[in-house]
């Protein structure tokens, strides 16, 4: 496509890479990427993972994100939407959205906004009550900031990196430092360790007392433990994580159904259909005809 060629000589970085999605992992195959997940902060309390700016981005429909990091959004002009539950918010250039780790979430827009987007993690959760998404509005700190990440990447990658990194860490350092989003207290080691276990092994038969011995607790314990801290019990936590892996599968890769069911822990191709539409109210083959072709360019 003509349109292409044009982005390619504007945005050297990105070459004529296309658009991996991000679901369980950061790192969306035209961004900036950074810090692995999983890995521990070090300048900050933050883990920068990726940022990315494209200055045309179309197609941007994603349906049942979730993952285990922390995202933040900002439309230089409007057209674009985040959908949680059946309530969309509208992104565009009076907010920047901050999206926390573990929340279901459809991204929706056909138009070519220009989008900059950053995929960190942090050492501590938000409060599981908290309205999705959350907006900060952008104000006399956030707005030069922004304004820079376009111009930085325009610079060859060997020069602009530095400073992109900087600025991404220095933006994501005054969000979460602003009274606005609200913080939970940091996850117990236990608890922490449970939910590392499970989304490294998310197709493992996860059972509460295994889990809860797997921490030398009591399964009862365990499970109102477990819940206070991340708003979910044990199992429906499992069940999300699968299912956030089989949006993955879905959307880059044409396995047959029940080869995704299998993969993502499930014993059978109807109880994967049954669980897949109660958390994305979509059964796995709807869901795979309304994501747009694979070979679409410049999605994120």
């Amino acid at each position: 496509m003509a349109i292409d060629a044009q982005l390619d000589r504007r945005w050297p970085q990105f070459g004529n890479r296309r658009n991996l999605g991000a679901y369980e992992q950061p790192f969306s195959g035209v961004g900036m990427e950074f810090d692995p997940l999983g890995s521990p902060p070090v300048e900050t309390e933050i883990a920068l993972h990726e940022v990315g700016y494209w200055p045309e981005n179309y197609d941007w429909n994603y349906l049942s994100v979730y993952s285990p990091f922390w995202r933040a959004y900002y439309d230089f002009q409007p057209g674009h939407a985040v959908r949680f539950g059946q309530r969309d918010t509208s992104l565009g250039p009076h907010a920047l959205v901050v999206i926390p780790n573990h929340q279901r979430f459809d991204c929706l827009g056909d138009q070519a906004v220009p989008k900059l987007w950053l995929d960190f993690s942090c050492d501590w959760n938000v409060e599981p009550q908290t309205p999705m998404p959350i907006t900060i509005p952008r104000d006399r700190v956030l707005g030069p900031m922004l304004a820079e990440f376009p111009y930085l990447f325009r610079a060859p990658p060997s020069a602009g990196r530095p400073q992109i990194r900087r600025l991404g860490l220095a933006m994501l350092v005054y969000l979460l430092g602003s009274h606005r989003i609200p913080r939970q207290r940091r996850l117990p080691d236990r608890i922490a360790d449970v939910v590392q276990r499970i989304n490294q092994r998310p197709a493992h038969p996860w059972r509460n007392p295994q889990l809860a011995a797997s921490v030398s607790m009591g399964t009862e314990s365990f499970i109102r433990l477990f819940k206070r801290w991340t708003g979910e019990t044990p199992i429906r936590y499992v069940q999300q994580v699968r299912i956030r892996e089989a949006c993955r599968l879905l959307s880059e890769t044409r396995l047959p159904i029940d080869e995704i069911a299998l993969r993502t822990g499930f014993p059978d191709r109807f109880y994967f259909s049954r669980v897949f539409k109660r958390h994305t109210s979509r059964s796995p083959a709807a869901y795979r005809r309304d994501i747009p072709s694979h070979e679409a360019p410049h999605r994120r």
